[in-house]
């Protein structure tokens, strides 16, 4: 039960998220969020089934799916900021900036376990 809880310890994000920002901007931040935990464990997976759960260089010792972890929440972390501080942002502005930054955070997320 422990192991299962820790695999999708993520998804605690979209409460802190979802009390974070203005009313309006809730649902692409709930779905940005869900999102990015559901290509973290894609990523995981993929990492795991070519037989490298500690990266391919094996440059830093924790497994992938600690950096992938450590690298969407501070992401997480940037994105509610901005999302906080920006309170005229709505509609396709806000759309667009999620999605940005979902490209960034999976980018760098795989770079991270790559490593």
């Amino acid at each position: 039960m422990g192991a299962l809880l820790y695999q999708w310890m993520g998804l605690l994000w979209i409460p802190v998220g979802l009390a974070l920002v203005r009313k309006y901007q809730r649902l692409k931040t709930a779905i940005f969020m869900f999102t990015c935990i559901m290509s973290l464990q894609i990523q995981v997976e993929l990492m795991e089934s070519l037989g490298h759960p500690y990266g391919m260089t094996g440059l830093l010792k924790w497994g992938v799916y600690e950096r992938g972890l450590v690298v969407y929440s501070i992401v997480f972390l940037l994105f509610l900021l901005l999302a906080h501080y920006s309170p005229n942002t709505r509609g396709i502005i806000f759309f667009a900036a999620c999605l940005s930054i979902y490209i960034f955070s999976f980018c760098a997320s795989m770079l991270i376990m790559v490593l």
